[in-house]
């Protein structure tokens, strides 16, 4: 049993890293982030294609790069990592922390205060039921990357990418590039659910046909995949008859959402959003257990890493201002509720203690001039547009949330 810790942080991507700098800039001395991978660095050790950093290093960097910047910073700071480590139980009464590691064996942890930054994972094809077999070569987009991209493994030479996700974009580009043929991406939506920058780089760039408002119907083969039947939809999601087409293919790649990686968040007893699917939190990162903070994709799925890192950093510091009794028990609570387009949002309460971006997707594109506020009168900001596939924000000031003293703050993006 080990009770030295001040703050553990359990995941070593891109929040975890980044909050252990914050945890020990804020004067936390033991600080100890649990990696259950060989290596650190999350899901960035297999993005090798650039477009991180642009905002927090101001150049264009790969997913490596990116986490080698800060874990240089993390190892500078005496942050330390402990990698091979399996987290396999949070006691919800007492917070202890179960972990198995080949050297160490079976410890119990007992820290001052915990970060829960375990990113998020990929719903499978069982998710969406898809009538048919399920032969071999049938893969999430994240598995492919990682085939290819770390373990030299090529999938398949012909591939359908069922869903617009941005892991989904980017693996059809990484497929042509390996000298494979991508027939098409198919969204069951009327828009896209990644990036506009994914679409033209990814997809306009090589010819790749790209379809809205269809979905893959029936997969066919027994031992390997054979082919997959596709059909337009209509507006309630229901194949059209008459529109369904066989395609020839040995590979289907699925890119159909991801979602927070959350069974030791629901083992630590805190409650959970049902529409995110991660942690509810404040504008501090503390969830409903005091002592229990969450940053990044466990909490809400990110379109850019540097808004993982940046709440990383946040978690980090509000963790160990815990730790060592610098943060007040008696916070306010102000609820922040999404407006009539507003989908997903995050943090759902405000203390007022500190500036706050609350994050927000909305339900439906508006593709013309917006606005995106937060009432009563603390936020209004112009937009050329907004969708589903990328992030808003409203930024509040703490001396502003304490002037309006609001019972609730509600955000939503609204056409001018």
């Amino acid at each position: 049993m080990n009770n030295n810790i001040d703050v553990l942080i359990i995941g070593a991507g891109p929040a975890g890293v980044a909050a252990g700098i914050g945890a020990k800039q804020e004067g936390a001395e033991n600080v100890v982030v649990l990696e259950r991978d060989w290596d650190l660095g999350g899901i960035l050790q297999q993005c090798i294609h650039p477009g991180f950093g642009l905002r927090t290093f101001r150049e264009e960097l790969t997913g490596p790069e990116y986490m080698h910047r800060f874990i240089q910073q993390a190892h500078d700071a005496g942050v330390e990592f402990r990698t091979n480590t399996m987290v396999f139980q949070i006691d919800k009464d007492k917070n202890s922390v179960w972990t198995m590691n080949k050297e160490r064996g079976i410890e119990c942890l007992n820290p001052k205060s915990i970060v829960l930054t375990m990113g998020c994972r990929e719903r499978p094809l069982g998710a969406i039921r898809i009538p048919g077999t399920r032969p071999a070569g049938i893969y999430t987009a994240g598995t492919a990357q990682r085939f290819v991209n770390m373990e030299g493994y090529m999938p398949g030479k012909k591939a359908v990418i069922l869903g617009s996700g941005d892991i989904g974009l980017i693996m059809a580009r990484r497929m042509i590039w390996e000298g494979a043929e991508v027939e098409g991406v198919y969204e069951v939506m009327s828009w896209p659910g990644g990036l506009r920058r994914n679409i033209a780089q990814c997809l306009d760039d090589y010819g790749i046909p790209f379809h809205l408002k269809t979905t893959v119907t029936k997969i066919h083969g027994k031992d390997r995949l054979e082919g997959v039947t596709v059909a337009e939809v209509d507006d309630k999601m229901n194949p059209i008859k008459g529109t369904e087409r066989f395609i020839e293919c040995d590979t289907l790649l699925l890119a159909i959402g991801l979602i927070p990686e959350n069974e030791l968040s629901r083992m630590a007893g805190i409650e959970i959003h049902p529409v995110t699917g991660g942690p509810v939190v404040n504008d501090l990162l503390q969830t409903s257990n005091p002592k229990i903070f969450a940053a990044g994709n466990v909490v809400i799925v990110y379109d850019l890493v540097d808004n993982v890192s940046d709440e990383g950093l946040i978690a980090g510091k509000n963790a160990a201002k815990y730790a060592l009794g610098k943060l007040s028990n008696k916070l306010k609570k102000i609820p922040v509720k999404g407006g009539e387009n507003v989908r997903l949002y995050s943090p759902q309460f405000v203390t007022g203690e500190s500036d706050t971006i609350i994050y927000m997707r909305v339900t439906h594109p508006i593709e013309g001039a917006c606005k995106v506020v937060a009432e009563p009168g603390l936020f209004t900001q112009r937009l050329r547009y907004a969708r589903p596939g990328e992030m808003n924000e409203v930024r509040l000031k703490a001396e502003q949330i304490q002037a309006k003293n609001p019972d609730e703050i509600i955000v939503d993006i609204k056409p001018l």
